[in-house]
């Protein structure tokens, strides 16, 4: 059944991604808690969540009358298992369960669960008040009605559902940026083009035409015979490495991890890292017509 009214939510997890995905729930006039174990997290989400979301270190006050449940506490499977265990036991059984990953399978994350057919992954991208799709990931004993709720609760917010109907790795998004990662990597580690040139190629022919049309709807533009014909050309020539690329390695082993650290592919002085996220914003509100 679909949501019948703005639902109260809990946000647990008040970093940067935690701290946007309250911000977009408010925004949408849900009720928002937002919980953290630290007080300096919480004081840094004070710039980006409005006032009238609660914050607190109390799990039980975060937790209480939420409908939805959005958890965005770090990648580490133990960490996430016993979170959801604790959200489960304090939460009405109609409570909707959502987990924030990239990486960890819902499945997996759903065994620490007495009712997993509630739950599902809710992935979001950052910055999540810009970015304007949410992947929707259905765990093996996820119901179709939970699928649902999630889907029209994401349309509500204003955000473009994309449904995950099965639990693999790196769920939709992930899986075609890395492997298009893969294929630049070894263009660049190959000497084949540069690290700029590369990112170059992408960012003013490839970027521009997905963001009109999507692949499949630029392949049907092209004519299926000829991406056939090309494809038999390039597909025996692509990257199949299943390694870390080796300028990936070296950058980290080195401590260059990129404008966190201040260095990796590019250096990174602290104004070129606002700029360069700023920029990245505004492009991307433009490309979906945000604002």
């Amino acid at each position: 059944m679909p949501e019948k009214k703005l639902p109260t939510v809990a946000v647990i997890g008040a970093g940067t991604m935690g701290a946007g995905i309250a911000q977009v729930f408010a925004r949408a006039g849900c009720r928002v808690a937002l919980w953290s174990r630290s007080e300096a997290t919480l004081d840094a989400a004070r710039a980006l969540v409005p006032d009238e979301v609660l914050r607190t270190r109390s799990l039980s006050e975060a937790l209480d009358g939420a409908d939805v449940v959005s958890e965005n506490v770090a990648e580490v499977v133990a960490l996430k298992q016993d979170v959801l265990a604790s959200i489960e036991a304090a939460v009405t059984p109609d409570c909707l369960l959502t987990t924030n990953t990239s990486s960890v399978p819902i499945t997996l994350l759903g065994t620490a669960l007495d009712d997993p057919g509630r739950f599902l992954g809710m992935h979001w991208f950052n910055p999540a008040p810009v970015m304007p799709l949410v992947e929707l990931v259905a765990g093996e004993a996820t119901t179709a009605t939970a699928m649902e709720r999630a889907e029209s609760l994401t349309r509500r917010l204003g955000k473009l559902p994309v449904v995950v109907r099965a639990d693999v790795p790196g769920f939709v998004v992930n899986r075609i940026q890395y492997a298009v990662l893969r294929e630049v990597l070894h263009l660049v580690d190959s000497g084949v083009t540069s690290v700029a040139d590369a990112d170059l190629a992408v960012r003013t022919t490839l970027a521009p035409r997905w963001a009109a049309c999507g692949p499949l709807e630029l392949m049907d533009l092209a004519g299926l015979d000829v991406v056939e014909q090309v494809s038999a050309i390039l597909m025996p020539e692509l990257s199949r490495s299943a390694e870390v690329p080796e300028s990936v390695r070296k950058l980290v082993a080195e401590g260059a991890l990129g404008a966190k650290s201040g260095r990796g592919f590019y250096e990174w002085p602290g104004e070129r890292v606002d700029r360069v996220k700023a920029h990245r914003d505004a492009v991307v509100r433009q490309l979906t017509h945000d604002g």
